[in-house]
């Protein structure tokens, strides 16, 4: 059995589940059965999960730094610190990002496309996280061989002005969570309730 992995947030195991590819095909994603209590447990939490491309079955060992619920009044949260991540790279999070930004915008539903938005800013926003002082992050924010390989042959799609223009062209993070928490609020209502707040 491997070592538990650290997370900020079981949030962050979600999004950690979605770009770790199958040890059997090299692909993925990963499909979770959350266990019982686990976005509030301090300690190592099993996580059984298998792969969506392939069927294969793992078991994963996290601990979670912050026992917050996965979505809540204010919307997700992801880290509640500054620290960087320590499960998913920078290049992993702008995966992220482009992953949720392509896959909310071929959404029907006005919310869902609004809550696919969300997640994309988030993950774009941990992304930031890496950057100290310098345009370019430091090698240490990219965790596997695949990953550094495509800072040093284009490091230029890692600017952080790169990172913090596309971050300027979307709404503010607050905005979007209320937007989101009014859309929930919304759901499950008839059409003669929706004038009601």
């Amino acid at each position: 059995m491997d070592r538990p992995l650290r997370a900020h947030t079981f949030s962050e195991v979600h999004y950690y589940l979605m770009v770790t590819p199958c040890r059997q095909c090299g692909k993925g994603p990963w499909l979770m059965d959350a266990p019982a209590g686990a976005e509030a447990s301090q300690g190592p939490v099993a996580v059984k999960a298998s792969c969506k491309h392939c069927g294969a079955a793992q078991e994963f060992q996290f601990v979670c730094d912050h026992a917050l619920p996965f979505r809540g009044v204010e919307g997700e949260c992801i880290n509640p610190t500054n620290e960087p991540s320590r499960l998913i790279d920078l290049a992993q999070w702008l995966s992220l990002f482009y992953l949720l930004v392509e896959s909310a915008s071929s959404e029907i539903a006005a919310a869902e496309t609004r809550r696919g938005g969300y997640r994309a800013a988030l993950c774009l926003a941990e992304a930031l996280k890496f950057y100290g002082d310098n345009e370019l992050p430091p090698e240490s924010a990219f965790f596997t061989p695949a990953t550094q390989t495509v800072f040093r042959e284009h490091p230029e799609n890692f600017a952080r002005q790169k990172l913090r223009d596309m971050q300027a062209k979307l709404p503010d993070l607050g905005v979007m969570a209320r937007r989101i928490a009014r859309d929930e609020r919304m759901q499950g209502r008839r059409w003669w309730q929706l004038w009601r707040r």
